[in-house]
């Protein structure tokens, strides 16, 4: 069952002269929602207050709490309707559930019984923009689950039900889910593993009952993070997740997708998954790939992070964390990036570049390491490419920035004081100011 077509574009520019747009200085995680009428919307968690900001003119962000959180609480999912943002979080210790309006606040699921935690939960407006949201309550011990959708009204009063009984699935972490609606129709999309064996299943009403269907099985262990469902504008439905298979150290991205028929496919190797945008293109991931000091052979326990936009046969990598993608109007595309030592920053796109960027190294004469690589798809005219020497951890040194070729190549050399170490190449585009990167893979000993 794993195969896949895929159709991902990149679309991540701005008009000429563009620049990224800070949102929350000092934050890395996010999530980002686009409104109706097109107005980019982003919310975060710092500390024990809940943040909504949302771009004004002229790129002026206005933040403001929305609320108060218990210490250790996180942000699961965030939507925007005509009606305002919606924040679904998540208490400390995984044992609570409380979804966030303007209008108030509506807790979801709580007092559970000993031994139990909520599974990452999903988030959908209907069609008059109320909240739907599917979650599962599971048990530790025995691995038993059981999902729930639940509605909100304007009132905010709820009405729940149970999509699955008895304990089914099985898994050895609470199965993460997402709702979407196909038409008028709900569907809940479920991830589980257990005892070697890993499923994802879109659930779906028929008469009085819910029955499921499989969009993807296999060997595997368990889903790792959240699981992300979208609709296509034709009605195929997509979800991603990340996959752990712990007998190759490997955590894989799948993306499956439901339209004539089913198909599905590990997109990337070793990554987290954090966005999927559905667009008249395609599905869009958003992932964040690694390399840790144990790749480099050195003590420690530091991370290097490139951040992956897959599908379409392809990877485009940026510099820093992807904190989410969003589907905009028009065809255009949004963009949540924490870069190293920045914050979370906001870019729109109204059309579809692919900008790709490499990068080698090679041990030279007298301890010089020749830095080489290219940009395809870099703007003409005179144009840099910055390159920075990691040693993974959050700071790194710039080695210098040199100007493109005419056929988008570049070269310098660098002497570093200790290896092994990585390179990082980043490309802005000028008329963008999105960050393209390459990431090497392999360190320079």
């Amino acid at each position: 069952m794993r195969r896949v077509g895929l159709t991902v574009i990149v679309a991540l520019s701005l008009a000429a002269g563009a620049s990224a747009e800070v949102v929350a200085p000092g934050i890395k995680d996010g999530m980002l929602a686009v409104a109706p009428n097109g107005t980019p919307l982003v919310a975060y968690v710092r500390g024990t207050s809940l943040l909504m900001a949302t771009r004004g003119p002229r790129g002026r962000w206005r933040t403001t709490r929305a609320r108060t959180v218990a210490e250790g609480s996180s942000l699961v999912a965030f939507a925007a309707g005509s009606d305002g943002p919606i924040a679904l979080i998540r208490g400390a210790g995984e044992h609570t559930l409380v979804l966030v309006r303007r209008r108030g606040a509506t807790q979801l699921a709580g007092r559970l019984p000993a031994g139990t935690t909520l599974g990452w939960p999903g988030l959908t407006l209907d069609r008059r923009g109320l909240p739907i949201v599917s979650y599962t309550s599971w048990h530790r011990s025995s691995h038993r689950s059981a999902l729930i959708l639940a509605r909100v009204d304007a009132q905010g009063r709820v009405r729940s039900e149970h999509v699955t009984a008895e304990g089914f699935p099985k898994s050895h972490v609470a199965p993460p889910t997402a709702p979407v609606l196909v038409g008028r129709q709900v569907h809940v999309i479920e991830s589980y593993g257990f005892d070697g064996a890993v499923g994802t299943i879109d659930w779906s009403r028929s008469k009085r009952t819910w029955e499921g269907q499989f969009l993807d099985a296999g060997i595997g262990d368990f889903p790792v993070g959240a699981l992300f469902a979208a609709v296509s504008p034709r009605g195929a439905v997509y979800a991603a997740w990340s996959q752990a298979l712990l007998g190759t150290g490997e955590m894989p991205v799948a993306l499956a997708v439901r339209g004539r028929s089913i198909s599905s496919n590990f997109i990337l190797d070793r990554a987290v998954t954090t966005g999927l945008a559905a667009t008249a293109a395609g599905p869009e991931v958003a992932a964040n790939e690694w390399l840790a000091t144990s790749d480099l052979g050195v003590p420690g326990d530091a991370t290097a992070w490139a951040g992956e936009l897959a599908g379409h046969g392809r990877t485009i990598e940026l510099d820093g964390w992807i904190a989410d993608v969003a589907a905009a109007l028009h065809g255009a595309r949004d963009l949540l990036l924490a870069r190293p030592g920045g914050g979370l920053s906001w870019f729109r796109s109204p059309r579809p570049p692919v900008i790709r960027v490499s990068v080698n190294a090679a041990a030279g004469g007298g301890g010089a390491v020749v830095v080489s690589g290219r940009v395809r798809g870099a703007a003409r005219g005179k144009v840099t490419v910055t390159v920075y020497r990691e040693r993974l951890g959050p700071s790194r040194q710039a080695v210098g920035t040199t100007t493109l070729a005419a056929d988008g190549s570049f070269s310098l050399v660098d002497h570093p004081p200790l290896r092994p170490l990585l390179y990082r190449a980043v490309y802005t585009a000028p008329a963008t100011g999105i960050p393209y990167a390459g990431l090497l893979r392999e360190p320079v000993r």
